[in-house]
């Protein structure tokens, strides 16, 4: 039998900036084909700037809920159609739900990891469940006065 598990890097040691938009602009993300696997696994390495403490990266899934095909012939494969890269209304940042007297708020989920000393490499591992056929990772950080940390996410899809 086949392993069901693939592993796809997303970001690669991507040097961070103030906001997603500038970190890595949309069209440029790695979307990852997950072929409707219902757990998704981020294994992240988040290294805080020399001279920089107490700075945090934040991490965010969008899942894909529109009509284009990434057109990939080989299952699990990340691939970057122009089409789903440009298209700015379908993409749906991933979150919870929370219930109050019948009434369902949407939360989206926004992952962090906290870097304390400078020059210092902060590992960590988020498990989120996904339904949509496709993904995409962002990332920016915050606290920064001069020098940007770097990230790295790998994605392992089961």
């Amino acid at each position: 039998m086949q392993n069901k598990v693939k592993i796809i890097k997303v970001l690669d040691t991507v040097t961070l900036e103030s906001t997603e938009a500038v970190t890595q602009a949309a069209t440029s993300r790695v979307i990852v084909d997950t072929y409707y696997s219902d757990q998704l696994n981020l294994v992240c390495n988040y290294l805080t700037g020399a001279g920089e403490t107490l700075n945090n990266a934040y991490i965010k899934v969008w899942g894909y809920a529109g009509q284009y095909s990434s057109e990939t012939s080989h299952p699990y494969s990340s691939s970057t159609n122009t089409s789903i890269a440009a298209d700015s209304t379908n993409w749906i940042q991933l979150g919870t739900y929370d219930i109050s007297s019948g009434t369902a708020t949407f939360t989206p989920t926004l992952l962090k990891i906290a870097g304390a000393a400078a020059a210092t490499t902060y590992p960590a591992h988020f498990a989120l469940g996904i339904t949509f056929p496709k993904i995409r990772v962002s990332a920016y950080e915050d606290g920064v006065a001069s020098a940007k940390g770097r990230l790295s996410v790998t994605c392992l899809i089961q």
